[in-house]
């Protein structure tokens, strides 16, 4: 699947993902009209492989939003002075072919004489409980500061989500601080909250009435949603099986353990959907979620945001996609078809964990079953441990986690503790996507080791994942975990612990490029598969990029845009036992 992106601005930019690659090309900002009013509405900049309208946008906002703005803010954070105030919670409604039909509405975006939502100045703080009148642009203020935020109207209506705009700071006098706090009650929908990007708007700059975001012009707001989005899929590789789910293991603790028994073993059940242990996620219901603004660096006024979401100790998401008997297709043609965990493939929201310092542990009971002759290979306890840095959650980006069960897998097929594990490590995927302005896509081992590979565009720094796990216009990069310890890579000399080659087969049919058969082929040259070494642009990493631009410190080995071809990674850990990742480079664009 190729996904894209879009942004929107205009009171609204809101980032979602789609299926195809088309490029929006904007449409014409328009004209503001009447003699200094206030307006709000839409701006479509160009937008990167994606088409939005009006229409669209303000769905996502379920056509309204809330906004308070204030002129004359100083530095030391207090309340708006004396009839400095400006816009007091005002809602703004979104009709389609409304513009320019009244002096305050430009864009289809409207403030004076709408119907409010019912209840609003009780469960929107402080209430304003006056008519909603045009606000104009006083040249003689210093500067306009503006914030908003949207919710789910039936949400507000009936009280289940409070909003109470923070009108002075708490701490250090910081305007920055001057955010929201929002009360959720029993049943809100905490996946309909958006906030804009605090906005200034100063007389210093350009004063061009026409202009978006210029002092006199039309106020263009960016909205991001408060929540991550995550969900799991999985699907097999394993030739003449499909692959039957029949329980995950976690446990609510803290140090999570694979053993069978002792303090913080991962033994609790779970049949009816996905379940995984991060430590410390914020799992449970949140009564409150308090928003401020970054004050500095690259998220300056984007709203940070604090929940009091119960920690658990363990992800559980889903509504029986991935429950026991449910059966997990495989690859169609090299095109991934995952299953999963909620039946139509959507998202959970979850609340955001940008500083993560915990990996995430799958440990699951799975069946082999032969469609020709009935036979079933009771997999039991197989497991998997994904970065902790690939788990680090940012608001507004959607992740999801493929898990590829292949014939490599750490379960035993006989008595736990007695027989040894067999089918050797199962490969897990984790891909992940984000829904702003990068693609991210990790693909995790799961195994003891685990190996967790991801793959960087060359010239766009961006993630993407397409039919093959990666196509030759990106770098990879390869992380090892070993005992829950990224592994400090060595490519080259005296003590060199990873290899990487590059494998072909004459018998696609009979010797198919497998982890397992190409560890035999590497062990014992001279059959259908042959394994070269690859040298080419190898190298070990200290820092890996990020899906949001960012880099963050771990080790990983990286292989720089290599060529279309299957590739071996090989970890030789220090008990000489060697492990395998089989990686997929295709066709560049």
């Amino acid at each position: 699947m190729k996904t894209k992106f879009f942004y929107l601005t205009a009171l609204v930019s809101v980032a979602l993902a789609g299926c195809t690659a088309n490029e929006y090309l904007g449409d014409d900002p328009g004209t503001a009209t009447g003699d200094g009013v206030i307006s709000f509405g839409f701006n479509m900049q160009n937008a990167t492989r994606a088409e939005l309208d009006h229409a669209t946008s303000a769905d996502s906002l379920g056509n309204m939003f809330i906004v308070y703005g204030e002129k004359d803010e100083t530095s030391d954070g207090a309340a708006a002075a004396t009839g400095k105030l400006v816009f007091k919670n005002y809602q703004v409604n979104y009709t389609a072919s409304s513009a320019d039909k009244t002096v305050t509405n430009s864009k289809d975006w409207e403030y004076v004489g709408i119907t409010r939502v019912t209840n609003f100045t009780t469960n929107v703080t402080p209430s304003d409980d006056e008519t909603q009148t045009p606000k104009y642009w006083d040249y003689g203020a210093s500067n306009y500061t503006f914030t908003a935020v949207s919710a789910k109207q039936a949400d507000i209506e009936a009280g289940k989500v409070q909003i109470a705009k923070t009108t002075a700071c708490t701490t250090g006098n910081k305007t920055y601080d001057k955010g929201y706090t929002i009360t959720l009650g029993a049943g809100s929908d905490a996946s309909k909250l958006y906030f804009a990007d605090r906005k200034v708007i100063s007389h210093s700059t350009a004063t061009d009435r026409n202009g978006n975001n210029s002092y006199g012009g039309n106020v263009t707001f960016t909205f991001r949603n408060a929540m991550s989005h995550v969900r799991v899929g999985m699907y097999e590789t394993i030739p003449g099986y499909t692959v039957k789910i029949k329980k995950f293991y976690y446990v609510n603790h803290a140090t999570p353990i694979f053993a069978e028994t002792g303090e913080g073993a991962m033994m609790t059940e779970g049949t009816n959907k996905f379940y995984a242990n991060v430590p410390n996620v914020a799992n449970g219901t949140a009564n409150t979620l308090t928003v401020t603004y970054h004050e500095t660096g690259t998220y300056e006024n984007q709203p940070k945001f604090t929940s009091s979401a119960s920690a658990a100790n363990y992800l559980a998401i889903g509504n029986g996609g991935l429950a026991a008997d449910v059966t997990i297709d495989g690859e169609e043609d090299g095109t991934i078809a995952p299953t999963y965990d909620q039946t139509t493939g959507k998202y959970s929201p979850v609340f955001p964990q940008i500083d993560n310092d915990k990996n995430m542990k799958v440990k699951l009971d799975y069946d082999l079953e032969n469609a020709q002759t009935g036979e079933v290979i009771h997999v039991k306890r197989a497991t998997a441990e994904v970065p902790a840095e690939y788990l680090q959650w940012k608001p507004n980006y959607k992740y999801t986690y493929l898990f590829k069960i292949s014939n490599n897998t750490n379960g035993t097929t006989g008595e736990i503790g007695t027989d040894p594990a067999g089918l050797y490590p199962i490969t897990f995927d984790a891909v992940v996507v984000a829904e702003t302005d990068g693609i991210a896509e990790f693909i995790t081992t799961v195994s003891e080791p685990s190996i967790t590979t991801f793959g960087v565009h060359k010239t766009t720094g961006k993630f993407s994942f397409d039919n093959f796990d990666y196509t030759a216009d990106y770098d990879i990069y390869a992380t090892i975990i070993e005992g829950s310890s990224v592994v400090t890579p060595v490519v080259t000399g005296v003590g060199q612990n990873v290899k990487i080659y590059t494998v072909t087969t004459s018998d696609a049919s009979a010797a198919p490029l497998t982890e397992d058969n190409v560890a035999f082929a590497i062990a014992h040259p001279g059959g259908a598969i042959t394994a070269v070494e690859y040298t080419t642009s190898v190298s070990a990493e200290t820092t890996v990029p990020t899906e949001n631009g960012a880099t963050v410190s771990t080790h990983a080995v990286k292989l720089q845009t290599p060529a279309q071809a299957t590739y071996a990674i090989e970890y030789t850990n220090g008990s000489s036992k060697k492990f395998y990742k089989i990686v997929k480079v295709g066709a560049g664009a």
